[in-house]
């Protein structure tokens, strides 16, 4: 199975989109400790359905909780702590998929060579795989343009893949 290591801001919006468990069967995914701490503490567990979400996968062991170690590289970058720790760790997990939607964690995985994705991608992914429905996808992308931090070309590229494999797999079905 492949692995993934997520940051904060890509398990909150799977969460709020209701993708995180399709997500958690597709991948291995990590989660690092700094990471649990921003996005799952008690107080964030009473009052945001996502956050319970996200300590119930971590809790049935749908997400594995692990701690990077330090990069020295890393600890002179203006990253918040989640970000780094989840770089950190897609590092040590060579191969590992990054998934990140903060702009800095962007650069730096660019920079270190650290393959990622943002949530956009992953939610045009899952259509393609056939894991949720074009009416889903269209949803999840309409959500993350309301509550994500996307440019409205992120995520008119992500509706234009959406619809552009729609139309592969119209055109698939009338040849058979």
């Amino acid at each position: 199975m492949a692995q993934m290591v997520a940051d904060s801001s890509s398990l909150i919006l799977l969460a709020k989109c209701s993708l995180l468990e399709i997500v958690c069967c597709l991948f291995e995914v990590f989660v690092p400790t700094a990471v649990v701490v921003e996005v799952a503490s008690e107080d964030l567990i009473k009052n945001h359905p996502d956050a319970a979400l996200i300590s119930e996968l971590i809790s049935k062991g749908a997400m594995t909780v692990q701690n990077p170690g330090s990069d020295e590289f890393l600890s002179s970058q203006s990253l918040h702590k989640g970000e780094k720790e989840a770089i950190e760790l897609a590092i040590k997990r060579s191969g590992a998929l990054l998934a990140t939607d903060d702009g800095k964690a962007i650069k730096a995985a660019r920079f270190l060579k650290v393959p990622f994705v943002i949530t956009p991608k992953i939610v045009t992914e899952l259509f393609r795989l056939q894991k949720i429905s074009l009416k889903k996808a269209h949803g999840s992308l309409e959500k993350l343009a309301k509550i994500g931090r996307y440019s409205p070309e992120i995520i008119a590229d992500a509706l234009v893949s959406l619809m552009e494999e729609k139309d592969d797999k119209t055109d698939n079905h009338k040849d058979t």
